[in-house]
């Protein structure tokens, strides 16, 4: 059957070759994206279009995980996943697709679990249990529920989902696809039929409308061989009838005709902030050219402090707004969005006509040409860069090729190769980039939608949702409620079938050996015996001594990445809360030349950084560990590596602090605090880094957004009334975190092709003196609060009228270190839990009882080498997006006890699969060569352990038994539900709060209930 496929079209991007095959026989096209790595990501794409607010494309994008003709199991696609060394599978709905995704280390399971994955898309068994539990249901109480049901309810009266349906409603007609919200309203989901999903299944997912997008290292022989059983099964099904080409062969929407307003409110306590967007149409999708032209101009207008919109409209002292930016999505005729984010009320009506002033300007006075100049060129740069370091740069435009492109796929190329458009628009001139702000901008119909904070919308809301629930219970009648719970008890089991033994144990576990992985190369900036490699010879042959702790890690790559890492350990509690001010400011400050005093304003600075670097960026913590750590990482070309060195040096310590900048930015930080306070599950966060950690040596205690809410309108008061004061603080934090002690370096990029990588940091860094001793790397550990450092008995109930549903989190102790036996083993309990289809899955998603449900354990928390008290790191279990979380605690909660008392047992299977997904977990750090370059910094470094601990841990995790993994359900997981062990913090809906916070008092916690404004 692989004779049915053949290649339809091939492209060259850069050297990333993509091939595309289509099959004769049954219309399935596959395309592969050759990309280093040891991860081969896959896209399982159908185009989708639905004309109504039914939401049919998002209940198929959960049925069709629960169980296919040749596997009618729930959960075995996902338990299949795992042992194929994936971390299960995903899918989203788009409005004009749905994707299924998965992601495994190496190819050998990607290309056994494929088939199995085709089948389910195509032939699921979509019965009526799965459709009550997983779509929607009423339970017992009367309340709506199902895992769809839940998370739209999560979603639909957020702001960001009412403007979007308004605008949808405002450009699209009642004939467009476009128009509608396929995620599903819920008064539609309430009352959808299974029967329609089946039949929009039955019209939308065949092998002639599916596209398989392969991103990763595969052979094609073997992919095609992997597929020919697919193509039988399909072929036996027999003919399908023709089927109209989704979007492209339906009617296309008019331009807009007219211009509009809309004011619409969204539920929000605070009403100090809120959002405007304005909306046109773009250029068709296959308008490629243009397509690139009005990418450039949205960029030129928004990519930094100096772009036009956010130096009139952001960088200003009383601004519009906090962030401007545009959206563009590619639809059949492109759509562009320009949103304004945390919009003081009072300037709601302002912006419009702002931005319409900047636009008349600019056609007054022309664009910036050289300007537009190094924004072209840094986009061609950064399009060069998300090549070596996102695989989804090459995948996505497949992905849109293939809902829009010719049906020949002659157009390949223009979807997937960016530069050659970028070369053509970097001709143009002042006069073309003018008309095309005429005409896509200015002159064009547009829909502008402006949304309002509104407390009397969120307290409506609660009204009318606590209402229509009451007159449902009453409707319903206590008869009929406990029928309906009895139903549920009934398709829950129907579900929950155990899937047969045999089917695991018949799909082999690849063996991880055959991983390539993506080889690192270290060498130290002082002469180091233990690296024994040519990176390390070619340094040393660099006859530079410096007193800094450098370390250079070669990959090989086009661009160079450096990162100063800053300890934090020193800086005094008054000074702490200054660090998000002082990273904002990094990089946008005046500079002054230390030898003659001449200053260089902030707009130059920002141009010519532009100008000389790819990438950058700074703030707190190393992704979401090492918090007490403060980086600043700026990425060049190889060829601009003393650039970008010298470049450190500036703005590490000759910027200036200029008062009138510092109010902008701490004015926008202030601004942006209100959207965060309206997100349930940011809030929980929040609400429990509140309560764990130190508010005077902790980070996160003192970049708390609940902090900062207080602490940023102080200091803008101070800039009024004191400047001076606030400018030294800066100056200190500065001189402290600056001190040679408190740095560690690291560079990574083609170490071989820099001719004195050294050399460039004496000349450059300006490293004058002798080496200093460097101060430990520090370890949460040593700054949680007294409630981090003995949890139990302590937490909040927090009210939240701009949500619907509830978010709650729970924390205890955990293993102590890295190398911590207990470590492995409590992973894997922890995976073998709430792994997809696992136990949490099943009885908490699988219930309607969460929309997720995770267990992390975070051992940078726990002890550092440097420190002799042995302190825990956290184990957390999160609760996210729940209808009731105290339903879905105590579920988990008998979950844990039935294994902890032997109840439950977990299956040979289970914990196979358990362990085969902890390697993906692993080896998907190590996916790119800048994510294998910065891994291998944190372990030698930050963790300080071996090079080779990821693959040592994999060992460790391959040797965990089930009486080690009793030991850390009894000794760390047990506590996590227990009242004088842990600390919880819910974040919920006002209509659920008293039902919440009694529940927990009666289970024997001390929960306060308070709200937001009062912690």
């Amino acid at each position: 059957m692989a004779a049915n496929f053949r290649v339809v079209q091939e492209v060259d991007v850069q050297g990333h070759k993509i091939t595309k095959f289509r099959s004769s026989k049954t219309g399935l096209s596959v395309v592969h994206v050759d990309n280093e790595g040891p991860i081969v990501n896959g896209y399982f794409t159908l185009a989708t279009e639905s004309f109504d607010d039914d939401g049919c494309p998002h209940t198929l994008e959960h049925l069709v995980f629960l169980g296919s003709e040749l596997y009618p199991y729930k959960g075995v696609l996902d338990g299949l996943a795992n042992r194929a060394l994936a971390n299960g599978t995903n899918a989203w709905t788009d409005v004009d697709h749905t994707a299924y995704t998965i992601a495994t280390a190496g190819s050998e399971g990607f290309l056994n679990i494929m088939p199995i994955y085709i089948d389910h898309i195509l032939y699921p068994t979509m019965t009526e249990a799965a459709y009550y539990t997983e779509v929607h249901n009423i339970n017992g109480e009367g309340e709506d529920a199902g895992v769809v049901y839940s998370e739209m309810q999560g979603r639909e009266n957020s702001s960001g989902s009412i403007m979007d349906l308004h605008r949808q409603r405002l450009m699209y007609p009642e004939n467009s696809g476009y128009r509608y919200e396929t995620g599903g309203l819920m008064s539609c989901l309430r009352s959808l039929k299974a029967e329609k999903s089946k039949l929009y299944h039955r019209d939308y997912y065949r092998p002639d409308n599916l596209c398989l997008i392969i991103s990763g290292r595969l052979d094609h022989k073997e992919l095609l061989a992997a597929l020919g059983p697919v193509e039988e099964r399909i072929i036996s099904k027999g003919p399908l009838p023709p089927m109209k080409r989704p979007w492209v062969d339906s009617p296309q929407a008019p331009l807009m005709i007219e211009t509009t307003k809309t004011v619409v409110t969204f539920p929000s306590e605070d009403e100090d902030m809120g959002e405007v967007a304005i909306n046109w149409f773009g250029a068709a999708i296959t308008d490629f050219l243009n397509f690139q032209a009005l990418d450039i101009i949205a960029t030129y207008l928004t990519d930094s402090a100096v772009a036009i919109l956010k130096k009139e409209m952001v960088e200003i002292e009383d601004p519009y707004c906090t962030s401007v930016d545009f959206q563009v999505s590619h639809r059949i005729r492109t759509e562009i969005r320009l949103d304004f984010d945390s919009v003081p009320t009072e300037k709601l009506e302002e912006i419009e006509p702002k931005f319409f002033s900047i636009l008349d300007s600019i056609v007054r006075d022309g664009f910036d040409m050289s300007r537009m100049e190094a924004v072209i060129k840094r986009e061609k740069l950064k399009l060069l860069d998300r090549l070596e370091t996102d695989h989804m740069t090459l995948a996505w435009p497949c992905l849109i090729h293939f809902l829009y492109g010719k049906s020949d796929d002659s157009d390949l190329a223009g979807f997937t190769d960016d530069l050659v458009n970028l070369d053509k628009v970097a001709e143009f001139d002042n006069a073309t980039w003018v008309s095309y702000l005429r005409k896509y901008f200015i002159d064009a119909k547009r829909a502008t939608i402006i949304g309002k904070p509104s407390a009397s919308h969120a307290a409506k809301l609660t009204e009318d949702e606590a209402k229509r629930v009451e007159d449902q219970r009453e409707r319903l009648g206590d008869d009929k409620l406990k029928e309906l719970e009895k139903e549920l008890e009934k398709h829950r089991a129907q579900n929950d079938i155990p899937v047969p033994a045999e089917i695991f144990d018949n799909f082999p576990i690849p063996d991880v050996k055959g991983i390539e992985m993506i080889e690192v190369l270290t060498g130290r900036g002082q002469p180091d015996s233990s690296f024994k490699n040519e990176i390390q010879k070619h340094l040393d042959s660099d006859a530079a001594e410096i007193p800094f702790f450098i370390e250079f890690d070669h990959i090989k790559s086009e661009f160079v990445e450096s990162t100063l890492y800053f300890t934090s350990t020193e800086l005094p509690a008054r000074l702490r809360p200054y660090l998000d001010i002082y990273f904002d400011s990094f990089f946008s400050l005046p500079l002054v030349d230390p030898a003659t005093g001449k200053e260089t304003p902030f707009e130059s600075v920002v141009k010519q950084l532009d100008n000389d670097t790819v990438s950058r960026g700074c703030g707190v913590g190393v992704s979401e560990s090492f918090r007490q750590l403060a980086l600043v990482v700026l990425k060049t070309e190889r060829t601009k590596y003393n650039e970008g060195i010298a470049w450190l040096q500036k703005m590490t310590w000759n910027t200036r602090f200029d008062v009138d900048r510092l109010k902008v930015i701490a004015t926008k930080l202030l601004n942006d605090i209100p959207s965060q306070k309206r997100d349930g599950s940011r809030m929980a966060r929040a609400c429990m880094n509140f309560l764990t950690y130190d508010e005077e040596k902790s980070n996160v205690a003192a970049l708390n957004v609940l902090r900062q809410s207080k602490f940023l309108p102080e200091v803008i008061k101070q800039l009024e009334q004191d400047p001076e004061a606030v400018v030294s603080a800066l100056k200190e934090l500065r001189e402290i975190l600056t001190h040679p002690a408190n740095i560690h370096i690291q560079v990574q990029g083609n170490i071989l092709k820099q001719a004195q990588p050294k050399t460039a940091w004496l000349k450059n860094f300006g490293l004058n003196g002798k080496a200093t001793a460097l101060a430990p790397i520090p370890f949460s550990s040593q700054v949680w609060s007294k409630a981090g450092q003995a949890p139990g008995n302590k937490g909040y109930v927090v009210n939240m009228p701009s949500i619907e549903s509830s978010f709650a989190s729970h924390v205890a102790r955990g293993p102590t270190e890295f190398l911590d036996p207990d470590y492995a083993a409590l992973l894997v309990l922890s995976e073998c839990l709430d792994t997809l289809e696992g136990p949490f899955w099943k009885q908490l998603r699988g219930s309607g009882a969460v929309y997720g449900a995770n267990l992390r354990v975070d051992v940078e928390s726990g002890k550092s080498k440097f420190s002799n008290a042995k302190m825990a790191s956290f184990l957390s279990f999160t609760i996210y997006r729940s209808p009731d979380a105290l339903r879905a605690f105590n579920l988990a909660n008998t979950i844990v006890d039935d294994y902890a008392s032997g109840k439950s047992k977990f299956t040979k299977q289970e914990l196979e699969g358990a362990k085969a997904s902890i390697v993906y977990r692993i080896v998907r750090k190590e996916e790119t060569i800048s994510g294998a370059a910065t891994e291998a910094f944190v372990n030698q470094v930050l963790k300080k352990v071996s090079a080779r601990y990821n693959k040592e841990f994999l060992e460790r995790v391959q040797a965990v038994t089930p009486e080690q993994m009793q030991h850390a359900m009894d000794k760390y997981l047990s506590n996590v539900f227990k009242p004088d062990s842990s600390i919880v913090v819910v974040t919920s809906a006002t209509t659920k709060v008293k039902d919440i916070s009694e529940g927990f008092k009666k289970l024997g916690f001390q929960l306060e209930t308070k709200n937001i404004d009062e912690i």
